[in-house]
């Protein structure tokens, strides 16, 4: 035994959100279903300076994600809820806990990745927030940090996005520029 031992100070406990808890940041979860091998399923709307709020499903086991209805439009709270539920009732994965927050550059891809399939079309494409909210778990970012890097885009790349004033002057409209544009 030795006359001065010490032991290690034991490691400060790492708080780790539970997929029952979580919420992703930029988001609301007004539900959560749980798949038949326990993988969470969040019904979740970012779209908070509307009216009409719209509303995605993400699984937090597999990479299933759901933000438009058939139509295809965005979804409503009861849509979003049904498709949760469909998805909920044949998703077999485990729990895969809370997805990592991804750094900034990765995340800025995610949302170029989201816009650039808009540029096969031949005339340009609005830009809505509600096109980012099935991304919303996996960019886990605020809508002031998504409007801030589309004011960006627009500047850095006016040939990808432009930025215009609305009709009614009151904001203004980012549009995807088709490829080709001159």
């Amino acid at each position: 035994m030795a006359l001065f031992a010490r032991t290690a100070p034991a490691p400060a406990p790492v708080l780790v959100p539970a997929p029952e808890t979580w919420t992703p940041e930029g988001t609301l979860v007004s539900q959560r279903y749980r798949a038949l091998e326990g993988a969470i399923v969040l019904v979740y709307t970012a779209d908070t300076e509307r009216g009409t709020a719209y509303y995605a499903a993400a699984c937090l086991g597999c990479t299933y994600r759901a933000d438009q209805n058939t139509g295809p439009n965005p979804m409503s709270e009861a849509e979003a809820a049904k498709a949760a539920n469909a998805h909920a009732t044949v998703c077999r994965t485990m729990p895969r806990g809370v997805p990592a927050r991804p750094e900034d550059p990765e995340a800025v891809e995610l949302v170029r990745s989201r816009l650039r399939r808009h540029r096969y079309s031949t005339s340009p494409h609005p830009v809505h927030l509600a096109d980012f909210n099935a991304l919303r778990v996996d960019l886990q970012r605020s809508t002031h940090w998504i409007k801030t890097l589309l004011e960006f885009l627009v500047q850095a790349e006016p040939g990808f996005l432009t930025a215009a004033p609305t009709s009614d002057g009151q904001g203004i409209r980012i549009m995807v520029q088709p490829f080709g544009r001159p």
